[in-house]
């Protein structure tokens, strides 16, 4: 499509102002700027049109050509839907700016529904899209733009984030029922290495996490015999007496309590990992956002989790 660069809508502006005032003078003093400049946009015009848009009459103003009625009608176009661009960006802003798009670990998954749902009543005003996925879907989300703001566990300093502590989530060792360990206490954690367990691929950064987290206890050398990024799938092989399996204390809380799964008693201080909040450095951070953010620092400082001691 072939452009007219001439024609800005300051341009149109002028034209519609002499078109409606009958001369140059009436639109200068319309639009509070001095009558050379109108004739400068009004030559402007008339050179990108072709030809003469005004016929100058002595004593008399000036009146439309053919040509000036035609440009007429498509300048009054031009700028209502230059109006109603505005009007639905500034509607877009608007919305944008009550919207908080929030990326959340999957792991997390137990723990967040109750303050989610206690911002939500708080804050009505505000539109809150909840994202759940792995940790690296997290990072590329927040990344991205596609999130303003992420959550996951983990003590990684991510490239092109911006991280925040804002808590610690207490995570176990899971074991089925029938395993040679599971009714002995005070386990030494180097003992651990000796059986296999399942857990997240050795890629995926949950999965360094949890290795460094067990490493730190005196687990090295994991034997990780089956890798998964779902979580039931893990936890079923657990029930199934796969292999142990370090987890999220929450997410496996129910099955502590059932039976189904024993928490391994071990020689060593609980095991817990950061809470990250997670901003990208090149995007701003709206209002809402600083609102959504605050409130999950205040809830996740006061949330005690599943904290427990296994049973003796």
């Amino acid at each position: 499509m072939k452009r007219a660069p001439g024609l800005t809508l300051r341009r149109l502006e002028v034209f519609i102002a002499i078109a409606e005032g009958g001369g140059f003078r009436a639109a200068a003093e319309r639009l509070g700027v001095a009558q050379p400049s109108i004739s400068s946009h009004v030559q402007a015009l008339e050179a990108q049109s072709g030809g003469a848009l005004f016929e100058r009459r002595r004593g008399r103003g000036v009146e439309l050509t053919d040509l000036g009625r035609t440009f007429l009608s498509h300048a009054r176009q031009l700028l209502a839907e230059a109006d109603d661009m505005v009007s639905d960006l500034s509607r877009f802003r608007t919305v944008a700016e009550r919207r908080v798009v929030f990326a959340c670990q999957r792991s997390l998954s137990q723990v967040l529904p109750p303050l989610l749902a206690n911002f939500a009543g708080e804050h009505k005003e505000v539109e809150l899209i909840t994202r759940v996925g792995r940790q690296e879907e997290i990072v590329d989300m927040v990344r991205d733009g596609t999130a303003n703001i992420g959550l996951f566990l983990g003590d990684q300093d991510i490239p092109g984030l911006r991280a925040t502590t804002v808590g610690h989530m207490q995570l176990a060792i899971a074991a089925a029922p029938e395993h040679p360990l599971a009714r002995r206490r005070n386990i030494p954690p180097a003992e651990l290495a000796a059986y296999p367990f399942v857990g997240a691929p050795d890629g995926s950064l949950f999965g360094q996490g949890i290795a460094a987290l067990l490493a730190g206890i005196g687990v090295s050398n994991v034997n990780l015999v089956s890798k998964a990024t779902e979580f039931e799938f893990l936890r079923a092989l657990v029930i199934g007496g796969v292999g142990l399996y370090c987890c999220v204390l929450d997410r496996v809380a129910a099955d502590f309590d059932s039976g189904a799964l024993v928490m391994l008693s071990l020689d060593a201080p609980p095991l817990t990992m950061e809470i990250r909040q997670v901003f990208s450095v090149t995007k701003p951070v709206s209002p809402a956002v600083a609102l959504f953010a605050e409130h999950l620092r205040r809830q996740l400082a006061a949330h005690k989790g599943n904290k427990r001691l296994p049973i003796t």
